[in-house]
């Protein structure tokens, strides 16, 4: 795979997590509501491998909208650390 895939939005929509990787870089994106909303976001961290995410310093984090438009944000933002450390 040369470019990061994430599911499609009903997957996120239900609820579902996601590990991930691109070479040397390492995610995990999970949907969660911030405290006093009820509208979900996709939190992305990131890290390099090859260690599991709790054996590893996470570099960066992000938020993303639930939405078409979020997943590609999130993509994009994934592909641009991951070409940092690649």
């Amino acid at each position: 795979m040369e470019h990061i895939e994430l599911p499609t939005l009903l997957f996120w929509e239900n609820g579902n997590s996601w590990y991930g990787s691109l070479g040397k870089a390492r995610f995990f994106v999970q949907p969660n509501a911030p405290e006093g909303t009820e509208e979900k976001r996709l939190t992305v961290q990131f890290w390099q491998g090859p260690l599991a995410m709790h054996l590893s310093e996470i570099t960066a984090r992000a938020t993303f909208p639930v939405s078409t438009e979020g997943l590609a944000q999130a993509a994009a933002w994934l592909e641009e650390r991951a070409a940092e450390i690649n």
